[in-house]
């Protein structure tokens, strides 16, 4: 397919070993080779040709292909890719039949939400004609954060009777300061209605009492979600051959977003309130009901390939369609106006309130419809003869119109339009300079030179060029060097420019500068501003193959990457992030937390530098004996293996968000994202497989790390995480051979997070923040499936 050397190669035994049902269960097995340095996915080929969409492969169930290819960064060029990622081709078996059903459940092993999976799906390929179509159903049961053990925050002052505060965060009242013995700025209602009228009644309490949400708020939601997809390829006429995929999908969520919390401004002139001023009952509106959020996302994808060869040029033309549509209704609290109002005329604001009082809920509708629609040809030849052998030459012309519309009903009302229209030419030359085989040189091995350039016309942009230059290096059998240095221009993500805006008050998030946990209003949605990104990286890739009949590789990438304007949202409100971006922080006059912004911008520069070590091997243990002459019957059966690590190492990763402001040091402490940045990292996978009976196990780690602050309370340690997921399957029909409905029918089970882990977190008071408990880190923690899989 390509002179360069791949990464990995597994065959349809090592397939078979990792146990996969699906193409993206085999994907999510060995992910750790398919995804690239900075972690973007692979391109995908079927049978060394482009496609239309992933669909055309996702359908395709593992036991119709007979080895998957996993090639460096720089095939994808003759392709007509970028080489910006990976390449996976996809090589099916000749001809293949197989109807099949599956049927798989699932729980987390805490309990508190499961999961239960439907598919049904057909295969045929015959000398180059493909059917797939499929059919799938999941849901997945909400889980309540009252199912994990989740403290409430001592730092919302919210509570069902109500906590109370002075309206200018100070004192509450001098004389229940001398009550008390001491100042007070917060104090609990009596939870005795009698009492509620007497100052000294909110003495003897005064500290802010706790509040649950655990019963009305859920760490992950109802969702249900089915697909339908079908893709049929074929021969069309003499030299010609095409493809057509079509694929829907929709997605529905429902969760509960807690109680909704309001701040009740109580007069000192109520008849009810014993305080001489103006206070703030801060109250969870618990007779209003849980606030609900429903959520549906409709995906259509359209797709097809035409493709032949003209004179020795090889060309394919490719058209795509693609629609999703983001429906949302969220309930963000209530309007608390009437019932302020009403206590002014002298309602009583300590006992619950009037249903009338409550019907302006504040609820956000929201709509965003991204559309894509565009067409690709290319061409590849090699026409020119040199010495050390022939010169590829990949030309490329596409164009694409895109759109999106987006819009938001209710209490934060928002409309936009973009549109975008990109026409792209490129021109991609692969020239051969030395060759062992041609005898050019050969004391070199085999030598060869690559360049691509790419300039795309985007409406609003202007031009936009990609450029590349590489080389491949082989100096002895079973050893390459590929380097390369590209560099990228992108327009920004449409999605990210027209998300709505929406403002949801009263949410928990963690001031880094303090150390305490603060209620803003949360701005979210999408910046419309948003300019093009530059991207610079040059990679050296060191691939060997020691042994030419084992399948054994190891592969060691060193990356140094430059991105200037790269898009991207601050999570993190730090000192850092605060002085640099001050227009994403407002602050209230006592100097707390009022008003946070999680909307896209564009940073200043990052430097990253990064090596990527890989290491994997497929095969049988053991040898087949001789087969003795005459013999007849079954060969023995072998067992097959695969496996892998790849170890990362970050050297530095250095961020600075606006021009000529002090640099981020992202592996020593500094943070934009809310978490720190581990140096290393790295995954490991594996399975065996003998008879229809196999072991599975996948892997990942990541160091400790830390982020850093003057404050001990932000101050935070986060420890090494180990995530070990593992897997058995069994072939009935081998444990009962004589029973017909057990014949090629399938039993796994499988275990996600096999230990549980969750990653801790501690400041340096050895405090967990409230924040940063490990169940809100990974609320699902371990899960246990059991999947039945039969195949006619």
């Amino acid at each position: 397919m390509t002179d360069v050397a791949p990464v990995a190669e597994f065959d349809a035994d090592a397939v078979a070993a990792t146990g996969a049902t699906t193409v993206p269960e085999l994907l999510q097995a060995i992910r750790g080779t398919t995804q690239g340095a900075d972690g973007s996915d692979p391109i995908f080929l079927l049978n060394a040709q482009r496609v239309s969409g992933f669909a055309e492969i996702g359908s395709l169930p593992p036991e119709a292909i007979e080895k998957v290819e996993v090639l460096p960064e720089q095939a994808a060029l003759k392709f007509g890719f970028p080489p910006t990622r990976r390449v996976v081709n996809f090589i099916t078996k000749a001809r293949f039949r197989q109807f099949e059903a599956k049927a798989s459940a699932g729980t987390t092993t805490r309990w508190g939400s499961a999961t239960e999976k439907a598919n049904l799906g057909m295969t045929r390929l015959r000398d180059g004609a493909r059917l797939t179509v499929g059919l799938e159903y999941r849901r997945t049961d909400p889980l309540l954060q009252s199912d994990r053990d989740i403290a409430p925050d001592p730092g919302i002052a919210f509570d069902a009777i109500g906590n109370v505060t002075a309206v200018n965060g100070g004192e509450i009242d001098p004389a229940l300061s001398a009550a008390a013995g001491r100042p007070v700025t917060i104090a609990p209602v009596p939870e005795a209605a009698a009492d509620r009228g007497a100052l000294a009644a909110y003495a003897s309490g005064a500290s802010p009492r706790l509040f649950d949400l655990g019963p009305y708020r859920m760490l992950a939601p109802a969702n249900d979600a089915i697909k339908a997809e079908a893709v049929i390829a074929d021969r069309i006429g003499e030299g010609l051959s095409g493809s057509i995929s079509l694929s829907a999908e929709q997605s529905r969520n429902r969760n509960l977003a807690g109680l909704a919390g309001v701040k009740l401004i109580v007069p000192e002139t109520n008849p009810y309130s014993p305080f001489a001023r103006p206070v703030i009952l801060n109250r969870y509106l618990i007779e209003a009901g849980v606030l609900h959020e429903r959520q549906t996302v409709t995906d259509l994808h359209a797709g097809a390939v035409l493709r032949g060869a003209v004179s020795g040029w090889r060309w394919d033309f490719t058209g795509e369609f693609d629609q999703k549509q983001t429906d949302g209704n969220a309930e963000r609290g209530v309007d608390p106006v009437a019932a302020n109002t009403a206590i002014a005329a002298g309602a009583n604001p300590f006992a619950p309130l009037d249903a009338a009082l409550l019907t302006a809920r504040l609820i956000d509708r929201t709509r965003l419809r991204s559309r894509t629609a565009g067409a690709k040809t290319v061409v590849t030849n090699t026409p020119i003869r040199l010495p050390a052998g022939r010169v590829a030459i990949t030309a490329t012309a596409e164009a694409a119109r895109s759109t999106a519309a987006s819009s938001s009903r209710g209490s934060n009302p928002f409309d936009l339009r973009l549109g975008r229209t990109r026409i792209e030419a490129g021109l991609a030359v692969d020239v051969p300079l030395a060759s062992r085989r041609e005898n050019v040189l050969p004391f070199m091995g085999d030598l060869s030179v690559n360049a691509s350039l790419n300039v795309r016309d985007v409406s609003g942009y202007g031009a936009l060029r990609d450029a590349t230059f590489g080389m491949a290096w082989g100096p002895i059998e079973g050893v390459q060097l590929l380097a390369t240095v590209r560099s990228s221009e992108a327009a920004p993500d449409m999605v990210q420019q027209s998300t709505p805006v929406t403002r949801v008050p009263n949410v928990p998030v963690f001031d880094y500068g303090n150390g305490r946990t603060e209620l803003v209003t949360l701005i979210l949605g999408g910046n419309p501003d948003l300019a093009p990104e530059r991207r610079l990286v040059g990679s050296l890739t060191l691939s060997v193959k020691p042994f030419a009949k084992r399948e054994l590789r190891f592969s060691a990438t060193y990356e140094a990457t430059t991105i200037r304007n790269q898009t991207g949202t601050v999570y993190a409100i730090t000192p850092q992030t605060e002085a640099v971006l001050p227009d994403l922080f407002v602050r209230d006059p006592a100097g707390r937390l009022a008003s946070v912004t999680y909307q896209p911008i564009n940073f200043g520069i990052e430097r990253q530098r990064t090596l990527n070590l890989t290491v994997n091997a497929s095969g049988k243990l053991g040898k087949a004996p001789p087969a003795s002459p005459g013999a007849k019957g079954k060969a023995p059966v072998l067992t097959n293996y695969y496996a892998g690590i790849g170890p990362s190492i970050k050297f530095s990763d250095r961020l600075q968000l606006r021009p000529g402001t002090p640099e981020l040091d992202l592996l020593r402490g500094d943070t934009i994202r809310g978490w720190g940045m581990p140096r290393t990292y790295g995954y490991a996978y594996g399975g065996i497989n003998h008879g229809g009976m196999g072991l599975t196990f996948n892997a990942w780690y990541q160091a400790p790390n830390r982020i850093r602050s003057a404050d001990p309370a932000a101050d935070l340690r986060f420890s090494s995480v180990f995530k070990l997921n593992t897997g058995a399957y069994i072939g009935l029909g081998s444990l009962l051979p004589r029973e017909k409905w057990a014949r090629r029918l399938r039993l796994a089970f499988d275990v996600s997070n096999l230990t549980d882990a969750r990653q801790q977190v501690r400041d340096r008071n050895g405090i967990v923040p409230n924040r940063l408990q490990p169940d809100y880190l990974d609320p699902i923690g371990r899960t246990a499936t059991v999947t039945l899989r039969k195949l006619f």
